[in-house]
């Protein structure tokens, strides 16, 4: 500063004099500036447009805000200076900025703001430096000067673009951009200042880059574009940033700079020769890092790798795969976070505890850069997992991931049990291997050609029902299982030791090498499954087979298949497919055999058990080759199609140890014996031409093809049938039935019957009955003949004759004739070559039936039966003969249920429905002078039980019904009427029979008193509507008759009574009864079939009298009377019709039953308690009952008494 002075400054505008003014002014003596003008107010260049044409400076002297009043015009090429004292803030207003001028802000000491107020426009290539202090451009408008210019921005100066979000041109300087959450576009820079509270900055043009960022959320490189950070702090700084965005084409060179990203997005390419780390993000760019990427957040990539790439997932972060092939193969990655492939990847190494998700069905190839690597962690997904590359990759804990596994070259190591997940589908390529380590696994199918080593483990293959073929070498000592519904095909030379076993599916192998090394520990175990070969199998000795409960399928599939070993297990065992399976080892097995296809053969005496069933099916081919003497429970199958039994070396076969049925209808061949044992029925309906033996040992055989061999029958066994036998020798005890209910048995040779054997005949129509057709001699020897009836549609009243015996000649007689009936008789008759067997009645009709019959009713019934229509064929003679083939107990209980009881017997049901009616009228009158007149309904209740009488049958009744009734008081008496309705069921279960009977009930009554004495009168009539059934079945016959109808009772009935008073509450009654009634029933007809009735109309009257007492209390509770009974009587049946039936067969004879009465003699007994509910209304309920000799009845009432 050298002085200080006033000093005239002329400002023009295109040659135009505007304002000339005198300052006060500072100079400076290295001033290069033309004009210098300090102020301190806003007005001191007054109030017009300034013109600066050449150039000058404008500077505050004063703090504090400073608006300058007049716009500034700057002309072309002009250079000018704007600055601001400490603590001052110069708002300035730009008119124009001319083209190439220079404008400067800040300067020297000036550390002030400059603040671009306003700003009109701009010529254009403008250089603008900040050179101190703050250049403030708070609005978008006044940012047009830095789009037009290049602007330089000088360390410790400041331009500030405030909350607006704008762009420049071109920056360079080292000073600082600051923005208010705004964003920032740079054209061009030269710039190592900062950049700071920016909302975005984008780089629209590439450069080297040296500055700084500051609280900037977002760096963005637009497309094409390269950004090199050519400084390490720049590169340190870029982890203030919230997160990078490239976009297409752009790469981002950060050198040979580590680098760490708290996010990047975009595409592109960022690259580094050291180490990036990306906290999270979305981005489908490549990356290059050549010392490594660390993920510590969420990071989704669906771009590419730049060669080899070393990624390191924290734990805690995500790393997710999207694009597919994203690490390009050669990315070795340690994972402790999790990661995510979307698609398909191929990655070099996999370590670390992490956790891997591979979705979409993709597959995740590790290993292709032959690396080995040992991964702790767990892959899960739909995706898969393939091994690739000659290392060995260790998984050593379990997966759950659901695609395939492929190991498609190295070694797949699993250390844990199950470390795949069972559902995952198996693919072990040529020279790869699977090494499970002595751990258990299980896959859903397996294919391929490699090497699976076992250790000690178990390898599970098809859980899920997976097939697959498999022609490499499965070693070790462990064992292999197929389970599962698929096929499984095994083709290699295997060399495991330890079993194999198959519980589901099918196992398919060509050689027994298939199913492991054949030593003792290489047990074959079908339990469930199918084993199938495609080749000749001779699994050998050591070998031991097991068929487990669920039974196997051995397919032999047109080859030769043997089991030299041991078979044991209890399951059943099924031969399918043409060719042979031959069992010839020391078996023990339990289970039953199917043979379905192809021939079974055994050896050695014990290949099958002795007890369990042997089925072959009728296809032409399929048998059983017994080579040895062998013992089978049963033998079934066989027909006109196929299915034999191929008997050699004088083998035995012994069938019959189940003791259950069966049947074989194919052919028996060869030189050698069959054996029947067993309560059970075998039946041969085959032609068989076996040279040896038959013998029957204990049960049934019958014989409906044809055998050619000598049958020997023992003790107890018995021979049938309708086919063709040899010559026949029955021992003591035994029994010849010739067919299977009426046949003819041919014997080729002779027949000798043992003296205490029999001959088993059933008889049938006219002239047909079972016989034996003997070519040769009949040598009968006293045997005994058993007849058994059979045909119900034949008569037997006049005689029936039938030939039981032919043959070339008859020698001796039979002994003792049997026949399980009461009323048929029988004798044999001889020529030289027949025996004929004759029957007929013991009786004549009418006392045939009878003659067995022990009760009346009984007898009633067989003599209605013995006159049933003798109709061939009737539904009648059906049931004329059940009875006739009977004993007499049967007989005796047909007549019972024959008889039609119910329709007698229920006459005295009918009886007790009135007695309920007259007492429920009793038990109103006794009250009637007491309560006055009044409108009342009772309900009653019964159940009685009438005991059989030693005719006829015990019955029970259970009853119920209501009455309403109204009674009026003239003077000394009392009148009333009274109408309702029941419901009864009527049941002699003994006979099947049931009655239902609906009533409806209609009377009067009356009373009068005379002091103490008292008479009471009644009537009433009841109406019935009757169903009964009747359900009859005893052997030979069953049936069910139901018929309708109707009947009623009509009944007169009195009482005289004397009241004895012995105080005001107690009255003690003396009383006489007499009733009588007439019960009616319509006639009727039975529905149904040969057993049905028809019933005339009948009739019963009964008369009886009751004596007896009755005792009365009152009592007074809460102010209501309660009145309390009881009552003892007698009664006696002065007059009792006996209920009788009578009643016809349909197409047969009739007859008259009797039911069971009620008693005579009875002792009756009651009590009851009635309640006043109001002055005008009362509540009754009352016990009675009534007990005799084999009679019991017990009834219930409840009365609701109204007065009106």
């Amino acid at each position: 500063m050298i002085t200080q002075s006033r000093f005239s400054v002329h400002f023009a505008i295109a040659g135009s004099a505007i304002a000339t003014f005198l300052f006060p002014i500072t100079a400076y003596a290295d001033s290069s500036l033309n004009s210098y003008v300090e102020i301190s107010t806003g007005d001191e260049l007054g109030t017009d447009q300034v013109d600066m044409s050449t150039g000058g400076w404008i500077r505050t002297v004063a703090t504090g805000t400073i608006d300058l009043v007049p716009e500034i015009d700057i002309l072309d090429g002009a250079t000018v200076r704007f600055s601001a004292i400490p603590g001052s803030d110069l708002n300035l207003k730009l008119y124009r900025v001319g083209t190439g001028a220079e404008l400067h802000f800040g300067g020297a000491a000036d550390s002030g703001t400059v603040t671009l107020a306003d700003f009109f426009f701009s010529g254009g290539n403008q250089d603008v430096f900040v050179d101190s202090g703050t250049l403030l451009v708070p609005e978008d408008g006044q940012g047009a000067l830095l789009r037009a210019s290049t602007t330089t921005v000088a360390s410790g100066a400041t331009v500030d673009l405030g909350s607006h979000s704008d762009w420049i041109a071109s920056l360079a300087g080292s000073g600082t951009i600051r923005l208010n959450d705004a964003d920032l576009e740079i054209r061009n820079f030269s710039f190592d200042g900062t950049i700071d509270g920016a909302n975005r900055v984008t780089f629209s043009r590439g450069g080297s880059w040296r500055g700084r960022f500051a609280d900037v959320d977002e760096v963005a490189l637009s497309a094409n574009q390269t950004l090199t950070i050519v400084d390490a702090g720049a590169a340190a700084n870029l982890s203030t940033l919230d997160s990078l965005r490239l976009s297409s084409g752009s790469t981002f060179d950060l050198t040979s700079y580590d680098a760490s990203l708290n996010s990047l997005y975009g595409a592109g390419l960022i690259g580094t020769t050291e180490t990036l780390a990306i906290g999270s993000g979305n981005y489908s760019g490549g990356i290059v890092a050549g010392r490594g990427l660390t993920i510590s957040g969420d990071f989704q990539w669906s771009g590419q790798s730049q060669g080899a790439l070393s990624i390191n997932v924290l734990s805690g972060a995500t790393l997710t795969a999207n694009g597919g092939n994203v690490f390009g193969g050669s990315a070795d990655i340690s994972l402790d976070g999790a990661l995510y492939v979307n698609a398909s990847e191929a990655v070099d190494a996999l370590t670390g505890s992490g956790t891997v998700e591979v979705a979409n069905n993709a597959i995740l190839s590790v290993g292709a850069g032959d690396s080995s690597t040992t991964f702790d962690g767990e892959i899960s997904g739909q995706g898969g997992l393939t091994k690739a590359g000659t290392g060995t990759f260790i998984l050593s804990s379990r997966q759950s991931y659901t695609g395939a596994t492929t190991v498609s070259a190295g070694t797949l190591q699993l250390m844990s049990v199950n470390a795949v997940p069972a559902t995952s589908p198996l693919e072990v390529r040529t020279g790869a291997q699977l090494n499970m380590a002595g751990f258990n696994q299980a896959f859903a199918s397996l294919t391929g050609n490699g090497n699976i080593l076992l250790g000690n483990a178990n390898f599970s293959i098809g859980g899920v029902g997976g097939s697959g073929s498999f022609s490499g070498v499965i070693s070790g000592s462990g064992s292999v299982t197929k389970s599962g519904a698929g096929t499984l095909g095994l083709f290699g030379n295997n060399s495991f030791s330890g079993g194999m076993t198959v519980v589901g599916g099918t196992l398919a192998v060509s050689s027994s090498a298939s199913l492991g090394d054949g030593s003792t520990t290489n047990t074959l175990t079908l339990d469930g499954g199918t084993l199938q070969t495609f080749g000749s199998v001779a699994s050998p000795a050591a070998r031991g087979v097991v068929i487990g409960s669920a039974g196997a399928t051995v397919d032999t599939n047109g080859n030769a298949v043997t089991f030299a070993g041991g078979v044991s297990g209890a399951g059943q065992l099924t031969k399918t497919g043409a060719g042979t399976l031959t069992l010839s080892g020391n078996n023990t097995r339990s289970g039953d055999t199917e043979i379905d296809q192809g021939r079974l053969a055994v050896q050695n005496g014990g290949a099958l058990a002795d007890d369990a069933r042997v089925n072959i099916a009728d296809l032409a081919g399929a048998g059983l080759d017994v080579a040895t003497s062998e013992t089978i429970g049963s033998l079934s199958g066989g027909g006109l199609s196929g299915g034999d039994v191929s008997l050699s070396n004088a083998a035995i076969l012994t069938v019959g140890g189940d003791d259950s049925s069966s049947t074989f209808g194919g052919s028996i061949t060869g030189d050698g014996s069959l054996i029947k044992t067993g309560s059970g029925l075998f039946q041969l309906t085959g032609n068989s031409t076996y040279t040896g033996d038959t013998d029957v040992l204990d049960g049934t055989l019958s014989v409906n093809g044809s055998l050619t061999g000598a049958f020997n029958i023992g003790s107890g066994a018995r021979l049938q049938g309708t086919g063709s036998v040899g010559t026949t020798s029955l021992a003591a005890g035994s029994v010849l039935a010739p067919g299977n209910s009426i046949g003819t048995l041919t014997v080729t040779g002779d027949l000798n019957f043992d003296p205490t054997s029999n001959f088993e005949v059933e008889i049938g129509s006219t002239g047909l009955s079972d016989r034996v057709d003997v070519t040769g001699t009949a040598f009968l020897n006293g045997a005994k003949v058993q007849t058994i009836l059979w045909d119900p549609s034949v008569s037997y009243v006049n005689g029936q004759s039938y030939t039981i015996v032919s043959a070339g000649t008859v020698s001796g007689t039979f002994g003792d004739l049997e026949i399980d009936s009461a009323f048929l008789k029988s004798f044999l008759s001889y020529s030289a070559t027949d025996v004929t067997l004759t029957l007929r009645t013991v009786l004549s009709p009418g006392s045939l039936f009878p003659s067995a019959a022990l009760t009346y009713n009984q007898q009633q019934s067989a003599y209605g039966l013995d006159f049933l229509d003798q109709t061939s064929g009737s539904s009648s003679l059906a049931l004329y003969n059940a009875i006739l083939y009977s004993d007499r107990a049967e007989a005796r209980d047909a007549f019972d249920q024959l008889s039609g009881e119910i329709h007698a017997s229920l006459q005295s049901g009918l009886f007790s429905e009135a007695n309920d009616v007259r007492n429920t009228v009793f038990d109103r009158l006794d009250e009637v002078f007491q309560s006055g007149g009044r409108a009342w309904t009772s309900a009653y209740g019964n159940i009685s039980t009438l005991e059989s009488d030693g005719n006829a049958s015990s019955a029970t009744n259970a009853r119920g019904g209501a009455l309403y009734g109204a009674d009026w008081m003239i003077d000394d008496i009392s009148a009333g009427v009274f109408a309702g309705f029941g419901q009864s069921s009527f049941e002699i279960s003994d006979l099947g029979s049931t009655a239902n009977v609906d009533s409806v009930h209609l009377g009067l009554y009356a009373a009068q008193r005379s002091g103490n004495f008292e008479i009471k009168l009644g009537a009433s009539n009841s109406w019935y509507d009757i169903e009964t059934r009747r359900n009859i079945a005893f052997p030979g016959f069953s049936d069910t008759q139901t018929a309708s109808y109707h009947g009623n009772t009509a009944q007169v009935f009195s009482e005289a009574s004397y009241d004895f008073r012995f105080s005001q509450s107690l009255i003690v009654t003396p009383f006489g009864r007499l009733d009588y009634g007439i019960s009616h029933r319509d006639s009727f007809e039975e529905d149904g079939g040969a057993a049905s009735l028809s019933g005339e109309s009948a009739r019963e009257d009964m008369f009886a009298s009751t004596v007896g007492l009755r005792a009365q209390r009152q009592s007074v509770i809460a102010d209501k009377t309660v009145t309390t009974g009881i009552d003892v009587a007698w009664r006696r049946a002065l007059y009792q019709g006996t209920p009788l039936s009578h009643l016809t067969f349909e197409n047969g004879g009739s007859f008259t039953v009797k039911g069971v009465q009620n008693s005579s003699d009875s002792v009756v007994a009651g009590g009851s308690v009635a309640f006043q509910l109001a002055s005008d209304a009362s509540l009754a309920l009352s016990y009675r009952g009534e007990f005799g000799d084999g009679f019991n009845r017990h009834s219930g009432s409840a009365r609701l008494d109204v007065r009106f």
